[in-house]
């Protein structure tokens, strides 16, 4: 049976260990969505999109936007003039499930315990989610700079592994919040 392919970001997996606000300058230039990855860019407390890939690290997932009145909003679109905030899963050991891109190679069990990245961006406008997803084409390996590391697919009946789009719960495997590890958490 085929999975459904449902992109959602970055979703937390179990309990929420912890979040913490940032801003979005008034410079800021792109769609954000809940379950979009962020980095910090070294300037205060603002956050920038990730960048996919090997030695990229991710701070956390955005799990609600405000306007620079703190009213909530269903995403920040990438025109809106003003300072604006998100809250973001930011602890080094949260968990969190996103679906592989359904490329043309697929995770397997045997990538259990593996690292590999993330790939996507942008969002949907409909259900304001990420589409960040897994990138399927990555091998569950050892590299220590590799942005997340598989724990296992979601044990539930409808998510088959081994085929396009099956959901992973995983972990930030190099987190800027874990700085002071050599090689990851820069």
């Amino acid at each position: 049976m085929a999975n459904v392919d449902y992109p959602r970001g970055m979703q937390i997996y179990g309990d929420l260990l912890r979040a913490t606000e940032y801003t979005l300058s008034s410079a800021y230039t792109e769609d954000v969505f809940i379950g979009t990855p962020v980095a910090a860019n070294g300037t205060g407390r603002d956050v920038v999109l990730y960048t996919a890939g090997t030695g990229n690290a991710i701070l956390g997932a955005v799990i609600a936007i405000y306007d620079v009145n703190k009213v909530p909003l269903a995403y920040w679109p990438d025109d809106n003039p003003g300072v604006g905030y998100v809250l973001v899963a930011d602890h080094p050991e949260q968990l969190y499930i996103s679906q592989g891109d359904g490329d043309t190679t697929y995770l397997d069990i045997n990538d259990c315990n593996g690292n590999v990245n993330l790939v996507g961006s942008g969002g949907s406008t409909v259900n304001y989610r990420s589409a960040v997803e897994i990138n399927d084409s990555d091998t569950g390996g050892n590299t220590p700079g590799d942005q997340i590391r598989l724990i296992r697919p979601d044990q539930r009946p409808d998510n088959t592994v081994g085929i396009a789009n099956c959901d992973w719960i995983y972990r930030l495997n190099n987190p800027q919040s874990a700085a002071g590890i050599v090689g990851v958490g820069v």
